[in-house]
């Protein structure tokens, strides 16, 4: 068990105990996640914002020059950024940091860290990151996603304000729009304003913000940006304010959190439920003896996972 050392220091403020934290937890140790419960009582208050949308897009740059926005507007802010995880060495390529300069220079205090193949495209650390953030004091948190698809949908359950971003040429972008990720978009932002197609990529994506408005009656914006200039980014935190201020009118935010937190609790429980018996299969050299069976042909793979399931469940059951 923690001696809470780690949870005291940050409530008081220290940023170095913090990242020390966060590392525990994305390392996956039990010390850090029972730190992580001192903290949570100390959690709930900060305005949680993803950013997210397709490669290419711009998401750092403009999640930098949001952080600066915000801080210039005395906001104590934090930052979370996801890279993708190299397929061969498992490490991050962690380029998000070298596009958010500005914010670096402000001391603003930024953690990156690699998705390990989360299926939100959010690292499974990142839930605790926001905590730790939060206890550290932090009241606007910015959380920019690695931008996988469909499977951004989980960003939506850690957020208050979730920030879709596309390009003026966003054609390829559109299965965005059929897979359903633009409708967890509070706000929805064509970067590279400057490009051809800006303003009709605006007025498409508005047609269909206003023919999908949320059942709460909140329509989204659409903006437009040049991160890279920082043109678009004040009017873009005037409408994450102003979304901030409707979602806690009248009781919205208390609701929609506890909804959210539920469907997250299911996610994490499930993914943490796979690992085990991903483990489990791994080490059992009876269910290594049925993988390689159907591997060589001699049963078929649906027989194989019915024979693997059997298996571990007795072994679950036992252990």
């Amino acid at each position: 068990m923690a001696d809470s050392s780690l949870a005291r220091a940050i409530l008081k403020g220290d940023e170095k105990s913090a990242a020390r934290l966060i590392t525990l937890i994305e390392n996956g140790k039990a010390e850090g996640y029972a730190e992580l419960s001192v903290l949570f009582a100390h959690t709930g208050n900060a305005h949680v914002i993803g950013i997210t949308g397709p490669p290419g897009a711009g998401k750092s740059t403009l999640t930098g020059r949001l952080a600066v926005s915000l801080v210039e507007q005395n906001r104590n802010v934090g930052v979370v950024a996801t890279d993708p995880t190299s397929l061969r060495g498992g490490g991050a390529l962690l380029a998000d940091r070298l596009r958010m300069k500005e914010a670096d220079k402000k001391d603003i205090f930024i953690r990156s860290m690699a998705h390990r193949g989360y299926p939100g495209g959010i690292a499974r650390a990142a839930a605790g990151a926001v905590y730790v953030m939060e206890a550290l004091g932090k009241d606007v948190i910015l959380v920019e996603s690695v931008g996988a698809g469909q499977a951004e949908k989980e960003l939506f359950y850690l957020c208050d304000t979730v920030i879709i971003v596309f390009t003026p040429d966003y054609g390829d972008e559109i299965q965005l729009l059929k897979a359903g990720l633009i409708e967890i978009g509070d706000i929805l932002v064509v970067n590279k304003g400057d490009h051809a197609g800006a303003t009709e990529a605006q007025h498409e994506l508005a047609r269909y913000a206003s023919a999908n408005a949320a059942k709460n009656g909140w329509i989204a914006p659409v903006l437009v940006t040049q991160a890279d200039s920082g043109k678009g980014v004040v009017e873009l935190v005037d409408e994450i304010n102003r979304h901030w201020f409707f979602i806690k009118a009248d009781n919205r935010r208390r609701e929609i959190k506890e909804e959210k937190l539920s469907a997250f609790l299911n996610g994490l429980l499930k993914e943490e439920m796979w690992k085990r018996f991903a483990g489990l299969v791994e080490n059992d050299q009876e269910c290594r003896l049925i993988a390689d069976d159907a591997k060589h042909g001699r049963i078929d793979p649906y027989s194989a996972v019915e024979k693997i399931l059997s298996v571990s469940r007795n072994r679950w059951i036992s252990d």
